[in-house]
């Protein structure tokens, strides 16, 4: 713009000097000449207002600020918080308190708790529809269905992901404690007595006595006495007599063919013994005296007149001395 100024400025110099030098060489006169100074300076004048305009325009457009670009805002990330369902969205209001799951299931994990009243945006449902999926959290999760009310639930879709239930786990057996086996209760022996009639078994083993006689033979020393009479020998004339066992194998040498006699031996209880039986080792059942044996007395009818006694011979020791005696 300054070098506009100055190019007008050269040409109103140049004018000054050109027109009186061009009058007189027209042949003008003072009125002619002034006439066209006048015309000059109107020009001149009118680029001069011209140039004014100019620069004030250029001034305007100079003034306006530059428009800047509008920088774009970047997207922010959606919050983590739980969204408040709309009217229309599918949603579930808690009917009571619940536990909150990781799957449609009790046998899933817990994540949390609901309290009554709360609301959460339904965002599927497992295949038999008994468990709505929520977003609880910022994460998918599970609620019973019968325990809360839904709306809109015919918006709801299966959700295209269940998680696949935890496995289940395998019960350790407890162990059972062996069932305790009864000892056994020893039985007491049959009574070899019961049943029989009359006087029944009337005697009993008072006395047994051993002597050693080399042990080359049993011999068998026995009184049959009525202690309530002063030990008064029974059985005179042939009516007791005895049936022996060694360890359990019957010596069948022992029997009703001997029997209490008429007359008496001294013995370690006294003159009392009316029976006496020599048996020898061959008819002994592992032929000799030492062993386990049973006894027991039997009437002149051969009924048993006594319970089992028992004693042990050992060594020698083959002499054996009896007392059988009844009360009555």
């Amino acid at each position: 713009m300054k070098k506009i100024r100055l190019a007008l400025l050269i040409v109103v110099a140049l004018l000054a000097i050109a027109v009186p030098l061009y009058a007189q060489d027209a042949g003008l006169t003072l009125e002619g000449l002034a006439a066209k100074v006048e015309a000059m300076v109107e020009l001149v004048s009118t680029m001069s207002d011209r140039l004014s305009s100019y620069e004030e325009r250029l001034a305007i457009l100079e003034a306006t600020d530059t428009p800047t670009a509008t920088p774009t805002p970047s997207p922010t990330s959606p919050p983590t918080a739980t969204p408040t369902p709309t009217s229309q969205s599918p949603a579930v209001t808690i009917s009571r308190n619940m536990n909150v799951r990781a799957g449609p299931g009790t046998n899933y994990p817990i994540l949390g708790q609901a309290s009554t009243g709360e609301q959460y945006p339904i965002s599927g449902k497992n295949p038999a529809g008994g468990w709505w999926q929520i977003i609880y959290g910022g994460q998918y999760a599970w609620v019973y269905s019968p325990l809360v009310t839904a709306t809109n639930p015919e918006l709801v879709q299966v959700a295209p992901v269940i998680p696949t239930p935890p496995p289940t786990p395998i019960p350790t057996a407890t162990p059972v404690p062996p069932t305790p086996v009864p000892t056994p209760v020893p039985q007491a022996p049959s009574d070899p007595c019961a049943g029989i009639g009359g006087d029944g078994c009337k005697f009993r083993l008072r006395n047994t006595d051993l002597r050693n006689n080399g042990g080359g033979e049993l011999k068998l020393f026995i009184g049959f006495v009525h202690e309530g009479r002063g030990d008064e020998v029974q059985g005179i004339g042939g009516s007791y007599y005895v049936e022996l066992h060694k360890d359990g194998v019957h010596v069948s040498a022992v029997n009703n063919s001997t029997r209490g006699g008429n007359s008496t031996h001294q013995g370690p209880q006294g003159n009392k013994y009316n029976y006496l039986k020599a048996v020898p080792l061959s008819q002994l059942p592992g032929g000799n005296v030492a062993g386990n044996y049973t006894i027991f007395v039997r009437d002149g009818n051969g009924e048993r007149d006594s319970q089992n006694y028992y004693f042990s011979v050992s060594g020698g020791n083959g002499e054996v001395w009896l007392i059988f005696a009844q009360n009555n």
